[in-house]
């Protein structure tokens, strides 16, 4: 969730997955996908960086060591480096990974 400030100055959290679109005319207006509409203080700019630090801490990886051994939460998208040296050594991929690469050179689908 996602902590936004009313017109009136009283805080509401909003699930930022139930944003359908964001406007500012001039203040700013969220539309969700249910079709209610909250008009909130922060700016377009502040409700991206807002959605983007959720992501962010909802995605965190839970220990170094889980990123050492490429453990990743499931769901979560190998880094490039990672990918390159996985498809020159599959064998070392955590089970159920190798499976999904797609072969050199290739874009996978």
């Amino acid at each position: 969730m996602i902590k936004l400030t009313r017109l009136n100055r009283s805080t509401v959290a909003v699930n930022p997955d139930h944003i359908s679109w964001i406007d500012a005319s001039p203040d700013t207006t969220l539309c969700l996908l249910g079709g209610d509409k909250l008009l909130v203080r922060e700016s377009i700019d502040e409700l991206i960086d807002k959605v983007i630090q959720f992501r962010r801490l909802v995605r965190i990886i839970p220990s170094a060591s889980a990123r050492e051994d490429l453990s990743l939460i499931e769901g979560d998208p190998l880094p490039e480096d990672a990918l390159r040296a996985l498809r020159r050594s599959p064998s070392s991929m955590p089970a159920g990974r190798a499976s999904s690469l797609p072969p050199h050179g290739g874009k996978g689908g």
